[in-house]
């Protein structure tokens, strides 16, 4: 075997490992990203539990809820910061269900942030929460606009 021939086999061996280590890397990476995909709707879920667990196990905090959502203002100044901290972490929870989403990475069995938008939008005390928060908002304007039914 002369050298041209050596050359040419170990030029092949060379080129066979670069395409077998590509496919490797494009299996690894799809794992990733399924796992990545698994660890983000964990993560919604969670929230989403705990969230309904505070309800389960408070009463009084499911009735400010529903007495908030018809008439926002009938609240008390208690009863309003309990109000506007739940609707926060709902709408935080919307906010990274939406980054998730805009990556490519959100693979949820629920639509929350549509869940939410019809929430909003048909109860007067959720559409006067958001007027009242108009100033401070730091959320994104997509979100907000979804809301508040300004799209």
């Amino acid at each position: 075997m002369n050298r041209d021939d050596l050359n040419w086999w170990l030029t092949l061996a060379a080129n066979a490992g670069v395409i077998a280590g590509l496919i490797f890397l494009g299996y690894e990476v799809r794992q990733n990203t399924l796992q990545l995909r698994a660890e983000a709707s964990y993560s919604i879920s969670e929230s989403m539990n705990a969230m309904n667990a505070d309800l389960y196990g408070d009463a009084r905090l499911a009735q400010t809820l529903l007495q908030g959502e018809q008439d926002f203002a009938s609240l008390t100044e208690v009863e309003r910061a309990q109000f506007v901290a739940f609707q926060f972490s709902r709408i935080n929870l919307a906010e990274y269900i939406l980054e998730l989403e805009g990556e490519g990475v959100s693979d949820l069995h629920i639509r929350y942030v549509d869940f939410l938008v019809a929430d909003y939008q048909s109860k007067p005390g959720l559409r006067d929460f958001m007027i009242s928060i108009e100033n401070i908002w730091a959320g994104s304007d997509y979100l907000y606009a979804r809301l508040t039914d300004k799209e």
